[in-house]
C-alpha cells in the first residue's frame, strides 16, 4: 500500500512488545529467581503464560466482567493465576509484588532508541498503549527514550483494540484519525487501528514471545502481515527510512 506522508502528522506507538522486550525481561528475572532458589522453572513458558493471562483478564475488563483496572493491577492479578502453575518457585505474596515490578524495568529492542529522535524531527511521536502510564514512563527513563507524549488507555474508558481508544488517543493530539499512523508489531492492533481510521505501520518483532514465537495478543483472523499495512518495515531503521527521516 502507499500513503501520502505529507498528511501524517502523528505516530502513535504500541510499546509492549513493539518497543519494550517484555518476554526476555521476564524470562531473565524468573530464571534469576529460580537459580537463586535452586529450583527448575520453564521461564519462557512462565513469561508467555503471564502475558497471555493478563490479556485474558484485560478482555474481561473490556467486556465489563471485571471492574476497571490498569495494567499494573492486571499483571499482579494475573500472577496469582500463573504462579501456582510454576509451583517450584514457591512465590510468596511479597515475592509476587516484587516480581510484578519487572514490567517497569524492560529493555527496549536494540534497533529502536536511535530511531526515535529521527522520527521526532518530522512527526509528533507518541505512545498509545494498554500498559499503565507508570510502566511506560519508567521503561522510557530506563532506556533513555524521549517521546513527545505518552498516552495510556488507563485514562480512557476504553482499552485497545476498541475503536474508541484509538479515537481518544488521536483526539488528545488534536489530529484526525487519517492524520495519524499506528505503529505496532501486532497485526491485530493494526487492523483495529485501521478500522478506526488510522494509517498503519507494521514492524515485526519475531522473538517478541521468545525464540519459539507465540500468538498475537491482539489476534483477529488470518495474517498477511508484511504486506497488508500502509507501511511494512523490516525493522525500525527501515521504518524511519520509509517515513522519510
Amino acid at each position: 500500500m502507499t500513503v501520502d506522508l505529507d498528511q501524517i502528522r502523528a505516530l502513535t506507538f504500541d510499546v509492549g512488545g513493539t518497543v519494550f522486550d517484555w518476554h526476555h525481561g521476564i524470562r531473565d528475572e524468573v530464571t534469576r529467581l529460580a537459580t537463586e532458589r535452586g529450583v527448575e522453572v520453564d521461564a519462557p513458558v512462565f513469561a508467555n503464560d503471564w502475558r497471555r493471562e493478563m490479556f485474558r483478564q484485560l478482555g474481561q475488563v473490556r467486556s465489563g466482567e471485571l471492574p476497571w483496572m490498569n495494567a499494573d493491577q492486571l499483571h499482579r492479578r494475573a500472577l496469582d493465576v500463573v504462579a501456582p502453575n510454576h509451583a517450584a518457585l514457591a512465590l510468596s505474596e511479597a515475592d509476587k509484588d516484587e516480581l510484578n515490578t519487572i514490567w517497569h524495568r524492560l529493555d527496549a529492542w536494540p534497533d529502536f532508541p536511535d530511531v526515535l529522535p529521527r522520527l521526532r524531527t518530522r512527526y509528533t511521536t507518541t505512545v498509545l498503549t494498554v500498559l499503565s502510564f507508570a510502566i511506560v514512563v519508567d521503561n522510557s527513563k530506563h532506556n533513555g527514550l524521549s517521546w513527545d507524549a505518552i498516552t495510556s488507555c488507563e485514562v480512557f474508558d476504553y482499552y485497545k483494540p476498541d475503536p474508541e481508544a484509538y479515537h481518544a488517543g488521536v483526539k488528545l493530539l488534536g489530529v484526525a484519525p487519517a492524520q495519524a499512523m499506528m505503529v505496532a508489531c501486532h497485526p491485530g492492533d493494526l487492523r483495529a487501528a485501521a478500522a478506526a481510521g488510522l494509517h498503519t505501520a507494521y514492524v515485526p518483532r519475531p522473538t517478541e514471545s521468545g525464540e519459539a514465537g507465540g500468538p498475537d495478543m491482539f489476534a483477529s483472523g488470518g495474517s498477511d502481515a508484511g504486506t497488508e499495512f500502509d507501511i511494512n518495515a523490516t525493522d525500525f531503521p527501515d521504518l524511519a527510512t520509509q517515513l522519510g527521516v
